[in-house]
This record gives structure tokens, sequence and C-alpha cells, in this order.
């Protein structure tokens, strides 16, 4: 079993990864689909100060949170 962090593009959400996500879950892999600050869902939240490096901050504290099963694991893009 692998765990997969999978990254949203511009005005998008995790919602559009949920065909490639349902498809590793079946495999047996974890998978994290998040929608990003001011994006997908959470376009309400959309505020001054949101910058690419805030997102990245964002699926950095997903992959190291000290209670997740996967922290600690390094992401490649």
């Amino acid at each position: 079993m692998a765990t997969y962090v999978l990254v949203h593009g511009s005005f998008q959400g995790g919602w559009i990864w949920q065909p490639v996500a349902n498809r590793l879950r079946a495999a047996g892999h974890q998978v994290y689909a998040p929608s990003l600050d001011g994006c997908g869902e959470r376009k309400g939240q959309m505020r001054p100060g949101i910058t690419t490096e805030t997102q990245a901050d964002e699926v950095a504290q997903l992959l190291f949170y000290e209670d997740h099963p996967g922290a600690g694991f390094a992401a490649r893009a």
C-alpha cells in the first residue's frame, strides 16, 4: 500500500481528483486530495495573502502532521 497526495491546479479543488482517488483507494492505497485555501469548495475563504507559498505550506502540514499516518514522508513534484 502507498500513500498519495493529489494536488489540484488553479481554480479547481480536491474534487477534481475523485475518479483517480477512487481507483487508488480501490487498489488499497491511502489517498489525500485536499482543496487548498481559496480554491474549490474553499473559495469562500478567499482573502488577501493566499499565495503559492501559503498553499505549499498547507500541503506540507498535511504531509508532516505529527499524528498523520504518513507523517514524515517526502514528496516530489
